[in-house]
């Protein structure tokens, strides 16, 4: 079963670089193609803001097919927009590139109710390598969150990376899902971490310089504490793994869309599995 998903859908996801303007790779995350459009996680754009993206598709999982380099802010303008004030959990991009065309897409499920314990697969560029892997496992739960879009909890293994990775019907190949790292609670606890140590900075950066100690400023000692602890939390944060996973349901691609033109081109009618 996992082989068919493999040699079926391998082709069609990407991992998406993020450079800095020394050309560091500053995080990873996957994203994948259906119709001319690459899905990816909504965070993408919500980061420090690199320099250049590359999008690298491979044919067996390792050999690189195509690699696309663009600017951060050429990939921002290529962001399709929503109507209304709509929070799906993910984001799609229009990729008007020919080599891009290129590239097999995935085949969205049109199904709204899946099976607890139905089969999954996902996959990512975990942990940022740069090989693309594959993991099993089964919808352990749906949710409906206040914003009201469906989320899917897999019992499968997410690490760094795999945001933005299709979740996939093992049985019939199609995409359910898109992985989603901020839905997770590690992800949130993460956030809220930053939110503190950040505040802590800013109110040791203003007292600063007016406390001197035998020539030493001990707030310099702190700024710099603090700066050690957030680099030493976001590095745990990137090697971090959820036994838990969570996914945005992507039947609602439908309603994300900014007009009935593209609805129509993606081909995504919301009929019940009965």
């Amino acid at each position: 079963m996992y082989r068919k998903v493999w040699e079926n859908c391998k082709s069609s996801v990407c991992a998406i670089d993020f450079l800095s303007k020394a050309g560091t790779k500053i995080t990873t995350f996957t994203g994948f193609k259906v119709k001319g459009y690459l899905v990816t996680d909504d965070v993408i754009d919500k980061f420090a803001k690199p320099a250049e993206v590359v999008l690298r598709f491979t044919e067996d999982g390792l050999s690189q097919s195509l690699s696309l380099r663009m600017s951060f802010k050429d990939f921002l303008t290529r962001k399709v927009k929503t109507n209304g004030r709509l929070d799906p959990g993910y984001v799609l991009f229009d990729i008007e590139i020919k080599e891009f065309t290129d590239i097999p897409a995935l085949k969205c499920s049109k199904k709204v109710n899946h099976r607890i314990g139905q089969p999954i697969a996902v996959l990512g560029y975990q942990l940022e390598q740069e090989n693309l892997a594959i993991k099993s496992g089964i919808i352990s739960s749906l949710l409906r969150p206040a914003n009201g879009f469906n989320t899917i909890q897999v019992d499968c293994t997410i690490k760094q990376g795999n945001a933005g990775s299709p979740l996939i019907d093992a049985e019939s190949l199609e995409v359910i899902g898109v992985i989603g790292h901020r839905l997770a609670s590690i992800a949130r606890s993460y956030q809220e971490l930053m939110r503190i140590i950040n505040t802590n900075l800013k109110v040791l950066k203003e007292a600063e310089g007016k406390i001197n100690m035998e020539d030493i400023d001990p707030i310099q000692v702190l700024i710099v504490n603090q700066n050690q602890i957030k680099h030493m939390a976001t590095e745990f944060f990137k090697s971090a793994h959820m036994r838990v996973g969570y996914a945005s349901e992507l039947c609602n691609l439908a309603d994300y869309c900014p007009d009935q033109e593209d609805i129509s081109s993606i081909d995504l009618e919301m009929n019940l599995d009965n």
